[in-house]
């Protein structure tokens, strides 16, 4: 069952804690933020929803959040003051995975999009890192610094198995045997082939352009003393 947290300060002190939209999901109602950023490093949850502050309080709520690598996989959702002229859009929004609605945690309208947006696994999910690059296995999208590039899932299995033992070279046989739960064949030895140069063209004028190697007769590595 997807795990919810909204933050809203204008909800009364006998409500906090208790959710609102029935058995569809766990909701987690805080006013007050320094609560859950205080055990931040280790809750996660499947969405953040923020109601009843300023874009600017937002920002600083995500910004907060987000320096615990693992709620940057969490989508947001903003909650804008309906009563607000304008549209003022938090700094942190990511189009690619977060949304904006007009409306108080209680809205018909806000409540639609906090079942839409959220999803198992996210709050299970953690980052893949190695050196200065993040795999978010999630979204399929690798991380690098001021840059981010978008991969296919199969793209981001494979790098996820190379990111996790950086430097290390991993066999093809096993990088098929996790990747497609089979045996390696010459069928799937030509498939995994091709997805590591998709993934280096993806990776062509980045920092990583020469991380991904191949170790003739043995498999693959990613290599982060190369990178750069």
């Amino acid at each position: 069952m997807p795990k919810v947290l909204a933050i809203s300060p204008g909800t009364p002190h006998a409500l906090a804690g208790r959710g609102i939209l029935g058995d569809r999901l766990t909701l987690e109602i805080a006013n007050d933020p320094a609560v859950p950023l205080a055990v931040a490093a280790t809750r996660v949850f499947d969405l953040l929803v923020l109601c009843d502050m300023s874009a600017d309080e937002q920002q600083d709520i995500v910004t907060a959040f987000h320096t615990h690598r693992r709620w940057r996989l969490v989508p947001v959702l903003y909650a804008l003051d309906p009563a607000a002229p304008g549209l003022a859009i938090p700094g942190t929004f990511r189009p690619e995975m977060d949304g904006i609605v007009r409306g108080t945690l209680e809205s018909p309208g806000v409540q639609r999009r906090i079942l839409s947006m959220a999803r198992d696994g996210v709050a299970e999910a953690e980052l893949v890192v190695a050196g200065p690059f993040e795999l978010d296995p999630v979204r399929s999208v690798f991380r690098l610094p001021d840059l981010e590039v978008g991969l296919t899932e199969r793209e981001a299995e494979i790098l996820a198995i190379l990111l996790a033992q950086p430097n290390r070279t991993i066999s093809a046989a096993e990088i098929i045997e996790r990747g497609w739960g089979t045996e390696a064949n010459a069928r799937y030895l030509q498939i995994l082939r091709r997805h590591v140069s998709n993934i280096r063209r993806k990776l062509e004028r980045t920092p990583a352009a020469r991380s991904v190697r191949t170790v003739r007769g043995s498999g693959y590595r990613f290599d982060v003393k190369l990178a750069g």
